[in-house]
């Protein structure tokens, strides 16, 4: 029954705080006093169907139509309006130029045919994605205009400045800006089934290119935030850990008593199986048989709740065929993930020690995670969004070493990291081939499967290595702290390379990476401060023990 609640409450949460059906926008206020704030003008959200899907891989700041002109194409006029991003990456540029080149918008063109990089402007030049990307820092403007190739209709014009040198539209943007101005005369499929998602967003390993600024950039921080975790890391355990482990065993004792009690007088009791990496002496309060299946009865259950909470990612995850799709995909991700890392695991172990016959559980207080990653990743504006991947275990008939449980972690997440990496190739293979055939579902559920198998086994490196309670991190870090350290440096550099926009100069050094620096930076500082006011606390009352004791 507490499972049953706790399932329902993480289920409910992201349901409450994200809004589906829709494309979400970032700051609306932030176009508040600008050129779009006038009263010939509105802000509006516009529907997905008036979206085209190059548009839809970073969130806008505000949208912008004119008031009093009949919006929509069954007025007999085109769909006009202007999305504005009022401080934008210029990555959001590259990426979005990409997304019109590879969905055959741009055929024999491309999006920017205008550019100053610090020498001048320079007009009539025709500049892809993959060149804008090669820039050394981001320009000081960059603008084009064109039409769509595929059907001959349809106008997107982008322009983006600094917000120094230049500015767009006359705006009072003095952040680099974008607005993206549409002019359409057809629509666009906005939960169709075969509609790529947000995880269509990924990155290919083509778009990774790494100069000698980027790879000190990334090998520094994650160092840094290696050490930013860790230490922090265990002194937050040390206040938190006793109580968890209070909370467990309460819970192992309520269970073995009522087990006791359905056993009745006459019958027996010997250990409960262990969750790997717990050296609890409340493990062998309650005995049930050695697991002879792989799979618990709730696993299939609970990957399918993980699956709806991960659905969440897509700020369009609502009751459509696109969400569908999104969640049969992320269910089948999370399945094979998880069956595939944990069976390795536990072939080794039964072959290295014969006596550790484990099972695959779901891990419950994972979904808590789940929820957490979502709700980063959308109130980050993070694209493609965060998914947490290990959401099972292996639950052990007997008690493990600290040894052997470092063995199920470094065996688990290495695999995991492995597989995800093998997706990884997948969707770089596969990726540009659906976007070329849009509409075909085979294509883009293929290659989101592989996008979900590759965020999934990335993106819980750095949540499960934590040194936090029961996850992963923590048993690693009480066997040994440097084997820890180790592991959780690959994982983060794994994180960064995949899911960040890696600087190409010191200037650049900015957006979801610096964002991402700060929150975890943010969790260290959090860590001391609560571990520094139990210290307080404790002493006061040590204090205040001593001064009551007669002298």
């Amino acid at each position: 029954m507490t499972r049953l609640i706790l399932a329902l409450a993480v289920i409910m949460f992201p349901l409450v705080v994200a809004t589906p059906a829709s494309p979400a926008y970032a700051d609306e206020s932030a176009c508040a006093d600008s050129y779009y704030d006038q009263e010939s003008l509105e802000f509006f959200t516009p529907e997905l169907r008036y979206l085209p899907p190059p548009l839809r891989v970073a969130a806008w700041d505000c949208a912008v139509r004119d008031a009093d002109r009949p919006f929509g194409l069954d007025t007999g006029s085109a769909v006009e309006y202007t999305l504005v991003y009022a401080d934008v990456d210029f990555d959001v540029v590259v990426r979005m130029a990409r997304a019109f080149e590879e969905q055959g918008w741009l055929t024999n063109y491309a999006a920017i045919t205008s550019i100053d990089t610090g020498g001048g402007m320079q007009n009539s030049v025709l500049y892809s994605a993959d060149q804008l990307a090669a820039l050394d820092s981001p320009p000081l403007f960059a603008g084009g205009r064109f039409g769509n190739a595929a059907t001959n209709r349809d106008i997107i014009s982008l322009s983006y400045a600094d917000g120094d040198t230049y500015t767009t539209n006359g705006s009072v943007f003095t952040t680099p800006s974008l607005v993206v101005e549409v002019v359409l005369t057809e629509s666009f499929a906005g939960d169709g089934i075969a509609d790529p998602s947000v995880l269509s967003g990924l990155k290919s390993i083509g778009d990774v290119a790494v100069t000698p600024t980027g790879a000190a950039a990334v090998g520094g921080t994650a160092v840094i935030l290696t050490l930013v975790i860790g230490y922090p890391g265990s002194l937050l355990n040390s206040v938190i850990g006793p109580r968890y482990d209070q909370f467990v065993d309460r819970m192992r004792k309520r269970r073995a008593a009522r087990r006791s009690k359905a056993v009745g007088a006459g019958g027996t009791t010997s250990a409960v199986p262990d969750q790997a990496g717990t050296d609890s002496a409340a493990a062998s309060a309650v005995d049930t048989p050695a697991p002879t299946r792989l799979f618990g009865w709730l696993f299939i259950p609970g990957l399918l709740i993980a699956s709806i909470i991960s659905g969440f990612v897509d700020p369009s995850f609502g009751l459509n065929a696109m969400s569908a799709r999104l969640l049969v995909t992320a269910f089948l991700s999370l399945l094979v993930f998880n069956v595939a890392a944990w069976s390795l695991v536990r072939v080794i172990m039964r072959k290295r020690h014969p006596d550790a016959v484990a099972t695959v559980k779901f891990r419950w207080g994972s979904l808590i995670l789940v929820t957490v990653a979502v709700l980063i990743a959308r109130l980050l504006e993070f694209h493609p969004g965060v998914i947490f991947g290990l959401v099972a275990g292996l639950v052990f008939a007997t008690t493990l070493s600290k040894a052997k449980n470092a063995m199920v972690v470094v065996l688990g997440t290495g695999f995991g990291l492995a597989v995800a990496l093998l997706a990884w190739v997948g969707f770089s293979l596969l990726a540009p081939i659906a976007a070329g055939a849009p509409g075909n579902l085979l294509l883009v559920s293929a290659s989101e499967f592989f996008s979900a198998v590759t965020i999934e086994g990335i993106a819980s490196l750095p949540l499960a290595l934590l040194p936090l309670l029961a996850l992963d991190g923590h048993k690693l870090f009480d066997y040994n702290k440097w084997l820890w350290a180790l592991c959780y440096l690959v994982g983060l550099l794994a994180f960064m390379l995949v899911l960040l926009t890696i600087p190409n100069s010191w200037g650049e050094i900015a957006g979801d990476f610096v964002r991402w620096i700060v929150l975890f930076c943010a969790f260290g500082v959090v860590a001391v401060a609560v571990w520094a006011i139990h210290l307080a606390f404790e002493r006061r009352e040590a204090a205040a023990k001593a001064q009551s004791v007669p002298g």
